[in-house]
């Protein structure tokens, strides 16, 4: 797993990878660094019953990553939920299933409501984790652990 802090610049051709999926994270944070994290649900590509940042596929009607990780909350959580979202701050590179992911990373602070569960099939719930407990849950997958870590030592959130 990799996890590189972007300088203005995305360079997925520094990422070529065979068999390569591009994707789209938010990583959502509140005012005391509690993260917020998606239930997997059993219709899941992977990760199934575990705790994971939201995000998804990026598609070739999304007009730029920032409008893919949009549609992406909206599709999963809802607009009932304010998030304030950063730019792109960085790439994060997994395998997963026999498919390297390269994620382009956003920060979303929370600002009110709830996330609802738009779609039940690919969503259990989503649970405020208190960083500590983000990384150290046997709930919580391992490639997301990894991207807290980085996140909270690359952007201090």
């Amino acid at each position: 797993m990799d996890y590189h802090v972007l300088d203005g610049k995305i360079d997925l051709d520094a990422f070529k990878y065979p068999n390569r999926g591009i994707g789209v994270i938010v990583h959502i944070y509140d005012e005391f660094g509690n993260v917020l994290l998606q239930q997997r649900g059993k219709k899941s590509r992977d990760e199934n019953g575990l705790y994971e940042d939201v995000g998804g596929r990026y598609e070739d009607s999304d007009t730029n990553y920032k409008a893919a990780i949009i549609r992406e909350m909206q599709e999963e959580m809802g607009s009932n939920i304010k998030i304030d979202l950063s730019d792109e701050v960085g790439i994060y590179h997994c395998y997963k299933n026999n498919i390297n992911w390269v994620f382009i990373i956003f920060l979303g602070k929370y600002v009110s409501g709830e996330p609802k569960i738009m779609e039940p099939t690919k969503c259990m719930g989503y649970k405020f984790f208190p960083f500590d407990e983000a990384i150290s849950s046997n709930s919580v997958s391992e490639s997301c652990k990894f991207l807290t870590k980085e996140i909270r030592r690359m952007h201090n959130c």
